[in-house]
């Protein structure tokens, strides 16, 4: 099948997501061509005449300007968008479903409502991960932490990791971009135990934190976080690409819980889900207390990604439904 594959325009890890994408379609026997939204537009009208792709397959879908989604719709070529920000973008993602003949989405909330909204083809599709990249290895003392979280300090995360810091004596590391405020406060307050990399970090070296780590603590973003997009005020149900990464590590992991968690592991064996404040702080002293059970919930969440998780099963799941 040829392809063309709009990327989403954002940088970060999104590189690394569109990579494993354009390479795994390539390895499934696709022709694969990738563009940026800007160079879309000539592109497409060129490639009408000399390429003719059957299938205009966007990522993300929040950076393509206006006449490219009129191209597309007019083209007459099957189209699909993997709507990978869900939902904290709903005001902007819902007007763009009428230009797209599939919709692809990474929660389960935001398909019900794409749904509701009248698109007759959407299908909850979570992001997968790259078990070459993300897998178990030895790391070096930097890397090695009793609990770690990788990712920004959204208003959930600032609680939780204070409730850990007031209530244990743990060594955590923080790994993201717009903690120094925070750490610098409780550094102050000499809370020794917190260490902060200040910092986005590529998708290998997130796995090495991932790989140092007794615990990895997963938290979602709030669907109510004050940059989000949403005045339709839905919440989040699925578990994010994260908890794929750091279960291809064969890392340990407590996240908050999501209803979506079950569609994905089995909670409790393979991936631990956490309540309230109150619960984290239990599961946090049992888990670091209990190795040998800790480290069986690591090995079968490996498993269970390699069965299950990797992008090209997503792939296979995206095109057979394209293709139906």
């Amino acid at each position: 099948m040829n392809i063309l594959f709009i990327t989403s325009g954002f940088q970060g890890v999104y590189s690394f997501f569109e990579q494993r994408i354009a390479e795994t379609l390539q390895k499934e026997g696709h022709h694969c061509r990738a563009l940026q939204p800007g160079s879309v537009l000539n592109e497409l009208k060129l490639k009408q005449h000399l390429w003719q792709p059957e299938l205009i397959l966007l990522m993300a879908g929040l950076k393509i300007p206006e006449p490219v989604l009129q191209c597309i719709r007019q083209s007459g070529v099957k189209s699909a968008v993997w709507m990978t920000e869900d939902p904290y973008y709903m005001d902007w993602t819902a007007p763009l479903i009428g230009y797209f003949d599939y919709i692809f989405t990474i929660d389960l909330a935001a398909a019900e409502h794409y749904r509701a909204l009248g698109h007759p083809r959407v299908s909850h599709l979570p992001l997968g991960t790259d078990p070459n990249l993300f897998h178990p290895a030895d790391v070096s003392e930097e890397y090695r932490s009793d609990i770690c979280l990788v990712g920004v300090p959204y208003s959930n995360r600032i609680e939780l990791i204070e409730a850990l810091l007031a209530g244990t004596a743990y060594r955590i590391q923080l790994v993201g971009r717009g903690w120094g405020r925070y750490y610098h406060e409780w550094k102050h307050g000499a809370k020794r135990n917190v260490e902060l990399v200040n910092a986005w970090v590529p998708p290998e070296t997130a796995a090495s934190y991932y790989n140092g780590a007794k615990i990895v603590l997963n938290i979602h973003r709030p669907s109510a976080e004050k940059y989000n997009r949403n005045r339709a005020g839905i919440i989040a149900t699925s578990i994010n690409n994260r908890t794929f990464d750091a279960a291809s590590c064969e890392a340990f992991q407590l996240t908050d819980y999501k209803s979506g968690l079950r569609h994905q592991f089995d909670e409790g064996t393979q991936v631990v889900s956490y309540q309230d404040k109150h619960d984290l702080l239990q599961k946090v002293h049992y888990y670091m207390a209990h190795d040998d059970e800790r480290k069986r919930i690591a090995e079968a969440a490996r498993q269970q990604v390699l069965a299950a998780h990797t992008f090209e099963h997503r792939i296979h799941d995206l095109l057979r439904n394209v293709q139906a």
